[in-house]
């Protein structure tokens, strides 16, 4: 499995062949975006930057689009979507993707750091987990009204992560947020692969993806 990092709150998870993209970025976000083709798109939100399935669309390689709460299957593949608050009155998608034995989850453009205790129970415990940060300007409004870096790392924490990937952040913002991590337990990396039993040797780890 590779996991690469791509700007505003979009990670691409690549296994084999197939390619799963969350939160796209379209072409009016205020980050590039490119065409590639993907098999599955999971949309958090309702807004240009977090929904650009025509990007995830090339040479007749359309996704499967996935942009609210509910149970899927997609060729084998489990999903999970959990609605929580989003910025402002809009409602956010929190998607639990079952991927070769792992479960990878994305809180999305979550803006308030209380779920429903329902929905914790249901994601505890997480492998990767992928958590927006606030303070973002070149993603519009909606970067002020995310989770602040300590919101975001404690929230983390609760989850129960292996690993804990940030996005949708900025160099301050993430500086924040490793200062709440302590140095010892950051790794920086253009990209993820995950092997076998790899994730069960670490414990709320950070990795830092840098943006392709």
């Amino acid at each position: 499995m590779i996991i690469t990092y791509h700007g505003a709150a979009m990670v691409k998870v690549s296994h084999g062949e197939w390619l799963a993209v969350f939160n796209p970025i379209g072409r009016s976000g205020e980050s590039k975006s490119s065409h590639f083709g993907a098999d599955l798109a999971m949309i958090s939100l309702n807004d240009p930057v977090y929904n650009g399935v025509e990007a995830a669309t090339f040479g007749g390689r359309r996704p499967f689009v996935i942009d609210g709460p509910g149970e899927y299957e997609v060729a084998g593949t489990f999903v999970r979507g959990f609605a929580s608050p989003g910025p402002g009155t809009k409602i956010n998608t929190i998607f639990d993707l079952a991927l070769d034995g792992k479960r990878l989850v994305h809180l999305g453009v979550l803006a308030d750091s209380d779920l429903p205790a329902a929905v914790e129970e249901e994601l505890v415990p997480v492998d990767i987990l992928f958590v927006s940060i606030a303070g973002s300007p070149r993603f519009g409004e909606v970067g002020g009204e995310l989770l602040a870096p300590h919101q975001a790392y404690q929230l983390a924490l609760s989850l129960n992560p292996h690993l804990i990937v940030p996005v949708h952040y900025t160099p301050e913002t993430l500086k924040q947020f490793l200062k709440e991590a302590g140095e010892e337990k950051i790794k920086t990396l253009d990209k993820l692969i995950v092997r076998g039993k790899e994730l069960t040797e670490n414990e709320a780890a950070v990795v830092v993806l840098e943006p392709s």
